[in-house]
């Protein structure tokens, strides 16, 4: 029988493996010794260990339990993930490189949410704790440190806070919302409509209406203080004129008076104003006698009319009050 009768079977051919079917290997976070290979949505990969994983991470430690090894050759495992490339990049960087972020490290908002959300899925609790403490420090409930760490809104464009409402309600960080509604709200309404699809339409209308009840408490206490009988004013017409025009000036300033606990309403302090008198006598209608000045400038009086304003900040946005957003920290 010639070998052209043979009617046996050939054997199948081994399929050919394109090289698209290994992940894209990232350049940084590709470890020759990990045991485990993390795919990103795009299908890029990243090699590291579970050991690792499994010390800094309950969700990963649940997900892959012990690692059985699809590939002998190369003794690791695959697993596909539905995060994006930027989110897990961001965040094995920062479980495996100690100085890649930590609590007042300028960093990036991309990367602050990229962190944040993986570590709030997976149930990171060191970084999400830290990344909190970060927040927090941007966003504070302390009114005397509301600027003290301006240098980390990476970019410090207007949008900061809107992003920072994004995190908040996306990873459920409630603390840092009220401080970050106010800084929503200095920016003009005209703005805030252009910058709307940054946010929920439930947020606009929060920091919308927060900002004329802030603008109704600036003028209560402004009124307050002007309405004040003045024992010992030695120029009651100068000081009368001077009140006014603080009010006029509120009024115009653009983000007044959201911007009250911000903006130098009256001069950075006492000397200032009597110094501007004395240089410039022409203008001596509207300028406050020493003693008013003094008088707004006592520190008790003075805190104690932005600390009510101040306290009352949560409830402007219809959120928790600070005691009860600190209970929920973290």
């Amino acid at each position: 029988m010639s070998d052209s009768d043979d009617s046996s079977p050939r054997p199948a051919k081994r399929p050919k493996i394109s090289k698209k079917d290994f992940p894209e290997k990232d350049g940084a976070l590709w470890l020759d010794d990990g045991n485990i290979v993390l795919i990103s949505a795009q299908g890029v990969g990243f090699r590291v260990h579970l050991s690792v994983l499994s010390m800094n991470v309950v969700g990963f430690r649940d997900m892959f339990g012990a690692v059985d090894h699809s590939d002998e050759k190369e003794k690791y495992t695959t697993r596909t993930l539905k995060d994006s490339t930027q989110d897990l990049r961001h965040f094995l960087h920062a479980l495996y490189t100690r100085t890649y972020f930590y609590p007042g490290k300028p960093t990036h908002y991309d990367t602050l949410e990229s962190m944040l959300r993986m570590s709030t899925k997976y149930h990171a609790k060191q970084l999400r704790h830290e990344l909190i403490e970060h927040l927090i420090m941007i966003y504070p409930s302390e009114m005397m440190v509301l600027e003290k760490y301006k240098d980390l809104r990476i970019p410090s464009d207007d949008t900061h806070s809107l992003r920072a409402i994004t995190m908040a309600r996306e990873c459920d960080v409630p603390m840092i919302l009220p401080t970050a509604f106010y800084w929503a709200s200095t920016i003009s309404p005209a703005q805030l409509i252009r910058l709307q699809p940054k946010l929920k339409s439930k947020d606009l209308a929060e920091i919308l209406v927060g900002r004329e009840k802030i603008a109704q408490a600036v003028y209560k206490a402004m009124w307050c203080w002007l309405s004040e009988t003045r024992h010992g004013c030695k120029g009651d017409r100068k000081c009368r004129a001077r009140r006014l025009s603080v009010l006029r000036d509120t009024n115009q300033f653009q983000g007044a008076p959201p911007s009250f606990f911000l903006n130098k309403i009256l001069p950075e302090t006492p000397d200032e104003e009597s110094s501007d008198s004395e240089s410039d006598e022409e203008d001596e209608e509207g300028k406050f006698c020493e003693h008013c000045l003094q008088q707004w400038y006592t520190p008790k009086k003075m805190r104690k009319d932005y600390q009510d304003i101040w306290d009352s900040l949560p409830s402007y946005f219809t959120l928790p009050s600070w005691d009860d957003l600190d209970d929920m920290k973290y």
